[in-house]
């Protein structure tokens, strides 16, 4: 016997992971649990490491942390790369200095930030979220080594 699944069922399962995690802050998510930041922080000394680096980008969304589980703050940058893409990196400290992570790609719009604890081992993950017009995504990721891991997500893809 066939059974019939009506179209919103597939999309509310995959919507399903991303409104459990908005909904439910993992414990001691990051200093103080989740916290979204929706201006830039433009007067935080690790903005100079990411101007060096990037000064002529325009700074979205930013978000303190310790990525890397080191013990020290860490800032987050999502920036404007182009009219029709985003990228994000880690200022991230090692051995006393301050490094700038690759950029892996980041929501055109509407893009937040959270750090999650989801499996309480360091380092806390970052949960982004987002949309480019009518398409929305989100993903899980860990700092390792330097890098930004993707985890898990859906539909990144389409809105970054």
């Amino acid at each position: 016997m066939t059974r019939l699944v009506p179209r919103g069922a597939a999309l509310l399962r995959a919507l399903f992971p991303l409104a459990f995690l908005l909904a439910f802050p993992g414990p001691d998510a990051a200093s103080g649990g989740a916290e979204d930041i929706s201006l830039p922080v433009t007067s935080h000394p690790l903005i100079a490491v990411f101007r060096e680096s990037l000064p002529d980008r325009e700074i979205l969304l930013t978000t303190l942390g310790d990525c890397n589980a080191d013990g020290i703050e860490d800032l987050v940058v999502v920036y404007r790369e182009d009219r029709d893409k985003n990228h994000m990196v880690a200022v991230y400290s090692d051995g006393g200095t301050f490094r700038l992570s690759a950029p892996v790609r980041a929501p055109l719009e509407n893009c937040r930030l959270q750090w999650r604890d989801i499996d309480e081992v360091p380092p806390v993950e970052l949960l982004v979220s987002g949309q480019k017009g009518i398409y929305i995504g989100y993903a899980v990721f860990r700092f390792v080594d330097g890098e930004w891991i993707s985890l898990f997500g859906d539909g990144m893809d389409e809105c970054c």
